[in-house]
């Protein structure tokens, strides 16, 4: 018997993982926002139908987290896994332990990896894992399963999951709008140096400003790197003399 999955949320991200996940278990997918038919291999679905089903995904923003819980909440059924696949994993799970019934499993989990370095293979991509409330139990099937699929887990806390995230995805989308902001502009003949800020700037902007700003919101380890990239622009200034 084929697994059973609900995938709430077809933004970016929850295109591809419908994708993948498709092939390998009877997929509902809901969004309000889908236009058209199911995805190929899926069938569309209510709230209450993806949200019933034994693995349910949430591919929502962050910001919308919160009220997505409240409303799949009813639906869930006793024994099944819920999953968010969010940048950001401390408040995330935190909301989702307080909204869902202690009868489910509670997996924070985020792919390493997204629509624009899709190769249309899992092999060799990472995926970072935070077993909260009843998923230590998860954690060797999954391993077996990524295995076979050419993927490496790794294993994280929430809270160092989001200091890593803050030190190199947010400093990333930081530093790309930051240069876009400043006017930076294609060039031709550049220097290799040029072509390589000009790949974090196009990455940066590939992803929607909401979910750059949600990442420096609910991200706790953010406001320090705020600070620290603050410190590094004035010391910068004042050892070029201070000028505008």
């Amino acid at each position: 018997m084929r697994p059973r999955a609900g995938l709430i949320g077809y933004g970016r991200f929850g295109a591809l993982a419908a994708r993948y996940i498709a092939p390998a278990a009877d997929l509902v997918v809901f969004d309000p926002r889908m236009r058209g038919g199911a995805p190929p291999g899926t069938r569309r679905g209510t709230l209450a139908e993806a949200a019933s089903q034994d693995l349910v995904i949430l591919a929502v923003p962050i910001s919308a987290m919160r009220g997505v819980l409240r409303a799949v909440a009813p639906h869930v059924r006793p024994g099944a896994v819920v999953a968010d696949v969010c940048s950001v994993k401390t408040l995330p799970l935190a909301w989702m332990r307080a909204a869902l019934p202690h009868s489910v499993s509670i997996l924070g989990t985020h792919p390493l990896f997204g629509p624009d370095s899709d190769t249309g293979s899992m092999r060799g991509q990472r995926i970072v894992v935070c077993p909260s409330r009843g998923a230590r139990r998860l954690l060797p099937p999954l391993r077996r399963l990524a295995r076979a699929h050419g993927v490496r887990v790794v294993v994280m806390t929430p809270e160092a999951h989001d200091r890593l995230m803050a030190e190199t995805l947010l400093v990333t989308h930081y530093v790309g709008r930051l240069l876009h902001g400043a006017g930076l502009k294609e060039r031709a003949p550049a220097t290799a140096s040029y072509r390589h800020m000009r790949v974090v700037v196009e990455t940066a902007l590939r992803d929607s400003e909401q979910l750059f700003l949600d990442m420096w919101r609910f991200n706790p380890a953010s406001a320090r790197v705020r600070r620290a990239l603050a410190r590094a622009a004035r010391g910068l200034a004042a050892r070029t003399g201070g000028r505008d």
